[in-house]
């Protein structure tokens, strides 16, 4: 037996953003001012807290070495290097299952800066914060844990984890697309957009610069650390291949697989929706009710596909974990599970609550129609959240 060192660590087609953006303003305005900021301060803090729990760092700076036995893997011609981080608590043997090589995941900076820079775009248009800046955070989060998971060695898990990381990546490239098409084609959502800019202006009117930056930060900060949450799965794989914890169930691991797979259905789902809908209202008009395709399913595919979607990722991260088998790794990785469990819940209640808007759009709209009465009896509204009259 070898001795080896181990080591851890829609809606009409001009709704989607503004929907989103009035569901996230209910989400906080719901909140007093003190709770807001407390609100952000516990984020930020769950951020700190997971990125060095987690060791999102080079591995040049882990801490000192702490030698255990462990058994080595068949078909391995040399013994595998690595090291324990002394703040794992299981210091049982752990078994071995695929070769392990040193892979640079982001730093703390580097998570922070990927996820505020993008959402400071707020300042400069508030709807930007929640349209852009979302498809460009959650993307370039990801990204660095897919640039990361390039580099480790060849394996069933690295595969799967790698193309999880890849969904989050497809699905903030294919949003800001979408959302530059229209920015430039549609005029309805150019005037949609400067309306709910005028809105807000006007509440800023007599605050001066530092009065509406200190106004929109609150709303900006929590809009960074939700995309955070949700990108930070695919920084949970990449952190267990690091320390060499695959699932080693293997109900857990094609428990994995079909997760990530959902993952990906949900975002297709998100952009076959808006794509057949940008197609048909521009052919039929904007006032056309779409029916067809995957809309005599899923009435609103786009966010019932980013709910399938987000939540997917979550869980495939809980599995990923779980199937591990090892109480150590689940605690050390706590923290980024609660940092996700921020992230999809806040995203699903944006998502339900644009929803249940849009539900209540169309019925005031369409409702008397027999082709809406008939599509409803047909489809799916997909999950939602609705005020009560």
């Amino acid at each position: 037996m070898p001795i080896i060192k181990c080591t851890p660590h829609t809606h009409t087609h001009a709704h989607h953003s503004n929907l989103q953006l009035l569901s996230l303003v209910h989400f906080f305005s719901i909140m007093k001012y003190s709770q807001r900021h407390l609100f952000i301060s516990f984020l930020c803090c769950w951020l700190t807290l997971t990125s060095s729990v987690l060791g999102f760092q080079s591995p040049a700076s882990f801490p000192p070495n702490v030698p255990v036995l462990v058994r080595s893997t068949p078909g391995l011609r040399a013994p595998i290097v690595m090291k324990r981080h002394p703040m794992v608590l299981n210091v049982a043997a752990p078994v071995v299952t695929s070769a392990i090589a040193t892979i640079a995941l982001p730093s703390a900076k580097t998570i922070l800066l990927a996820n505020l820079l993008p959402t400071f775009i707020g300042f400069y248009k508030y709807e930007y914060g929640v349209s852009y800046a979302y498809g460009t955070a959650t993307a370039t989060t990801a990204y660095f844990a897919l640039r990361a998971l390039l580099s480790a060695p060849t394996s069933a898990f690295t595969t799967i984890a790698q193309i999880h990381a890849a969904a989050i990546v497809f699905y903030g490239i294919r949003l800001n697309l979408f959302l530059l098409y229209r920015e430039f084609f549609n005029d309805r959502f150019r005037k949609m957009r400067e309306r709910i800019e005028a809105r807000q202006t006007k509440k800023e009117v007599d605050t001066g610069l530092i009065g509406r930056v200190l106004n929109r930060a609150p709303f900006i900060m929590s809009c960074s650390m939700l995309y955070a949450g949700l990108a930070a799965p695919a920084l949970t794989s990449a952190k267990l291949i690091q320390i060499g914890a695959a699932p080693t169930c293997e109900i857990a691991s094609l428990a994995y697989k079909a997760l990530v797979g959902l993952t990906w259905f949900g975002f297709m789902l998100g952009a076959v929706g808006d794509l057949t809908k940008s197609f048909v209202k521009g052919k039929k008009g904007p006032d056309h009710l779409v029916t067809g395709g995957v809309y005599s399913l899923f009435r609103h595919p786009n966010y019932t596909g980013e709910v399938i979607g987000w939540t997917s990722s979550f869980l495939a991260s809980i599995i990923a974990i779980s199937g591990t088998k090892r109480l150590d790794i689940l605690k050390t990785m706590s923290p980024a599970l609660a940092l996700s469990s921020l992230g999809v819940v806040g995203i699903l209640f944006v998502l339900c609550a644009a929803t249940g808007n849009l539900e209540k759009r169309q019925m005031e709209k369409y409702g008397k129609t027999d082709e809406y009465k008939e599509w409803v009896k047909k489809s799916w509204s997909g999950p939602k959240l609705q005020k009560k009259e």
